[in-house]
């Protein structure tokens, strides 16, 4: 018989983690890294074994719903998703998490 593992607790990252995503923030060339900075994200999912589905949270990048009536309303913007690796994602703390957030909010 074999043992079966739980591999959500051998995943780095859970579905609705808070995280940094190195990811181009506004203004920033979108084919060079080095212009990227670490922005606040939530996993979406996991895609591959080390790959994950991150929601970009960062309001400046977000776009207005083309599909809706109201939306350019703040509830039905559009934020930026990717995939990116682990070496891609942080681990961070809520309030460093918060912290990041309300930075980029300003943005």
């Amino acid at each position: 018989m074999q043992s079966k593992i739980n591999t959500r607790h051998n995943q780095l990252f859970q579905e609705d983690d808070q995280v940094l995503v190195w990811y181009p923030p506004r203004g920033a060339d979108e084919h060079d890294d080095t212009t990227w900075s670490w922005l606040p994200g939530t996993i979406l999912a996991q895609g591959a074994p080390d790959e994950w589905y991150v929601l970009v949270e960062v309001p400046s990048l977000a776009e207005p719903d083309p599909t809706i009536p109201n939306g350019e309303a703040p509830e039905n913007l559009l934020y930026p998703t990717c995939f990116r690796d682990a070496s891609e994602l942080r681990a961070v703390t809520v309030r460093e998490w918060g912290r990041l957030h309300e930075e980029w909010a300003g943005d």
